[in-house]
């Protein structure tokens, strides 16, 4: 990897995105993810702050975790192929229009003075069915508009949006929960869902619809996209870093809330400043990796980024000052702003068209084991406490993903479909 980038290559991410926003369709499609992602990251701070306040239990802190990821994990491939065969604008106007419906409805419950668990993980489980749905969709409807030869920056645009979110849905929905309670909280959900389907309106037909009929049985179509994706090397590892991941390193941030309160003794409102440093890492980290214009190898990128974030996890874990909490989260979020905007390019530039819904599906399931992940770590917190469940789990999340990270940081290129983003 090279050291010496010229002068111009600092000023290539503002010319990348520049390029890519002043096309109208795909800015829609932006800021609508830029709300559905803010509502996103204001739903999980609530959740699990909600479910620790009412159960006082790290485990069921675990459960909610897996109620909202597991319909991701079940349902990922048939998103997937959903997205493949029905049309992609219609899929993301349905799924902003119930993610509307059941904030309202949360609001309404805790407004009412009937919130609860169960009615809690209820609701949850609807807007992960909708996540589900919404991720095959709105990444391939990003892949037609923009095409194959900006879909890096496309991507990385998407997960600067995705980190604006996470910087300011957290902040918002604890500084509402600690001022306001969890009603206008979940109000604050729903107009960002509103926001983003008003932004949405009169898309779909720019982003069109399934590329041809497919007869394929949908049995028959989850076999083809599993062999094409085990079949090529580098998405192998992709799947099988991201199943770690996801099991391993990410529920940590299920257990945010009772490490707030439990380790660092602080409110929501730090809990809401502590996911949001999380997310200026990785936006400073999207930034910097469409800046490297010709100079970034994306399996390079990937396999670094996720062998150096448990080392910071273990860092992060021996802790005991808030403020001192904040610059580690913010280097953890530069990498995973690094596994993520690589994951997604990866996949989708070495999928064939016809398949790009399903290889995603099947991307989608991966991340979708995250539920596993924090019922494990609710469980070990539980018996040996949170700092050391994170801990642990960072420690055997190192261990089990360097055998396939480790030869991709050794090359600077990774087949064909690893090559340096184009910034036209």
């Amino acid at each position: 990897m090279s050291s010496a980038a010229p002068p111009a290559a600092a000023l290539a991410a503002p010319r990348a995105f520049a390029s890519v926003l002043r096309e109208r369709p795909y800015r829609r499609l932006w800021l609508s993810g830029l709300c559905v992602n803010g509502a996103r990251w204001m739903d999980l701070v609530l959740l699990g702050w909600l479910a620790f306040q009412l159960t006082d239990s790290p485990f069921m802190v675990g459960l909610a975790a897996f109620a909202r990821s597991a319909p991701l994990m079940v349902l990922g491939p048939f998103t997937g192929i959903l997205a493949d065969r029905m049309h992609r604008g219609r899929v993301l106007i349905v799924t902003q229009c119930l993610g509307l419906v059941a904030a309202l409805g949360l609001a309404a419950i805790f407004g009412a003075g009937r919130g609860g668990f169960a009615p809690l993980v209820g609701l949850e489980m609807l807007f992960g069915v909708l996540w589900a749905l919404d991720f095959p969709a709105r990444r391939t409807a990003l892949y037609a508009l923009v095409g194959p030869r900006r879909v890096a920056t496309a991507v990385s645009l998407e997960t600067v949006s995705m980190q604006v979110a996470k910087m300011v849905g957290p902040v918002l929905a604890g500084i509402g929960l600690a001022r306001f309670g969890p009603a206008p909280c979940y109000l604050g959900v729903a107009a960002l869902y509103l926001l983003g389907l008003l932004v949405f309106l009169g898309l779909p037909a720019r982003i069109g619809g399934p590329s041809g009929r497919d007869t394929t049985s949908v049995t028959a179509s989850l076999g083809a996209g599993f062999r094409e994706a085990w079949g090529a090397p580098t998405v192998r590892a992709v799947l099988m870093v991201t199943v770690l991941m996801n099991v391993l390193f990410f529920p940590y941030q299920h257990m945010l809330p009772v490490f707030a309160r439990e380790v660092l003794r602080v409110g929501p409102a730090w809990l809401g400043a502590l996911v949001a440093a999380d997310g200026l890492g990785a936006l400073l980290g999207a930034l910097a990796i469409a800046g490297r214009r010709g100079f970034l190898p994306h399996g390079r990128v990937f396999a670094l980024s996720v062998l150096v974030a448990p080392f910071l996890l273990l860092a992060f874990t021996g802790v005991r000052w808030p403020w001192a909490c904040l610059p580690l989260l913010v280097l953890i979020g530069a990498c995973e702003s690094g596994f993520a905007a690589m994951q997604s390019t990866l996949v989708l530039l070495s999928a064939p068209e016809a398949s790009r819904g399903r290889a995603m599906g099947i991307l989608s399931a991966c991340i979708g084991t995250q539920p596993t992940g924090s019922l494990w770590i609710g469980f070990l917190a539980g018996s040996i406490g949170v700092a050391g469940a994170m801990a642990l789990n960072g420690a055997i999340a190192l261990l089990a993903m360097l055998p396939a990270a480790w030869p991709l940081a050794r090359r600077g290129r990774v087949g064909a479909i690893d090559r340096p983003f184009e910034v036209p």
